[in-house]
């Protein structure tokens, strides 16, 4: 039994490892293979008509009205609404910092995982 549960965590100690290193910015992107495109020539158009149509065809219904908006509808933004947000970081967090969460969620996983198997 203390084998079985042992072979579990490492498994998953493995499985949440690799998840981890997989997501390093420093591995190499691997580039999915693409076919060139090849252009192919347009078939010509063949078909004769039989037979002449016996009514004309339908023209299309007309456009719906639309509705004007409101010539004393504002066009800037209400002085509520900035337009740009306020409180908002200037740039996205290093690589290094979420890396570390990335790692500390992955203990935490492991450590979950190893006490519901043991």
């Amino acid at each position: 039994m203390a084998y079985s549960s042992f072979f579990m965590v490492a498994l998953t100690v493995a499985l949440i490892a690799g998840a981890a290193l997989a997501q390093s910015p420093t591995a190499a992107p691997t580039v999915s293979p693409s076919a060139a495109p090849t252009a192919s020539p347009p078939s010509p158009v063949s078909a004769v008509p039989t037979s002449s149509p016996t009514e004309a065809p339908m023209a299309s219904p007309p456009a719906p009205p639309t509705s004007s908006l409101a010539p004393s509808s504002p066009t800037a933004f209400p002085p509520s609404i900035s337009s740009t947000p306020t409180g908002s970081p200037a740039s996205s967090p290093s690589s290094g910092s979420l890396n570390r969460v990335a790692v500390a969620g992955s203990v935490a996983v492991v450590a979950l995982a190893a006490a519901f198997v043991l």
